[in-house]
C-alpha cells in the first residue's frame, strides 16, 4: 500500500505541477496580450504622432512660404517706391536747372552783347586806337603781362604793379596789371 500511496501522492503532486503550469501558462498568454495590445497602443500612438508632426511641420512651412512672399513683395514695393522717388527727384532737378540755365543763358547773352557794343564804343576812342596800335605791333601783351627788359612786378594793395626802368632823372613809375 505504501507503494499505492506512494504513487497517488505522485500523481497528486504531478498533478498540482500541472495545474501550476497550466495557471503559469494562462497568466504569461495575459502578459503577453497585455503587452501585444499596449505595442498596438504605442504604434497608433506613434502614428497619431507622426501624423500630427507632418501636419505641423506643413503649416509651418506654409506660413515660411507666405511670409517669404509677403517679404519679396514689401521689398519690390519699397524698390518701385525709391525709384520713383528718385525719377521725381531726377526729373525735377532737371527741370529747375534748365529753367535757371536757360534764364541764366538769356541774361549771359544779354551782358556779352552789352559788352561787345561798349568794347565796340571803346575801340573808337583815342586809348582804344592806341591799343589797338599797340597789339598790331606785338607790344600789348608785353606791356599786360610785364615782360619789358629788367622790369619787375610787385604786389601792392590794389593789385600786381609793373615797374619798367628808371627814367633819366631816376624815377620809376609802373602801371596795374589786368
Amino acid at each position: 500500500m505504501t507503494d499505492e500511496r506512494e504513487l497517488d501522492d505522485g500523481l497528486a503532486a504531478f498533478d498540482q505541477l500541472g495545474r501550476e503550469m497550466a495557471e503559469t501558462n494562462r497568466l504569461l498568454r495575459a502578459v503577453r496580450s497585455d503587452q501585444a495590445t499596449r505595442n498596438q497602443q504605442e504604434a497608433v500612438l506613434s502614428s497619431e504622432m507622426q501624423a500630427a508632426l507632418k501636419q505641423a511641420t506643413g503649416a509651418s512651412q506654409k506660413a515660411l512660404q507666405a511670409s517669404q512672399t509677403e517679404i519679396r513683395s514689401s521689398l519690390l514695393w519699397t524698390g518701385l517706391t525709391a525709384f520713383l522717388i528718385v525719377l521725381v527727384a531726377f526729373g525735377g532737378g532737371y527741370f529747375v536747372g534748365q529753367r535757371s540755365g536757360w534764364d541764366t543763358g538769356q541774361a549771359k547773352g544779354y551782358q556779352k552783347a552789352r559788352n561787345q557794343e561798349a568794347a565796340a564804343s571803346w575801340a573808337n576812342t583815342p586809348a582804344g586806337q592806341r591799343a589797338y596800335g599797340l597789339d598790331r605791333r606785338g607790344s600789348l601783351d608785353l606791356l599786360t603781362l610785364c615782360q619789358g627788359n629788367g622790369w619787375t612786378t610787385e604786389r601792392q594793395k590794389g593789385g600786381t604793379v609793373c615797374f619798367p626802368n628808371a627814367d633819366a632823372k631816376g624815377n620809376v613809375s609802373g602801371w596795374y596789371l589786368p
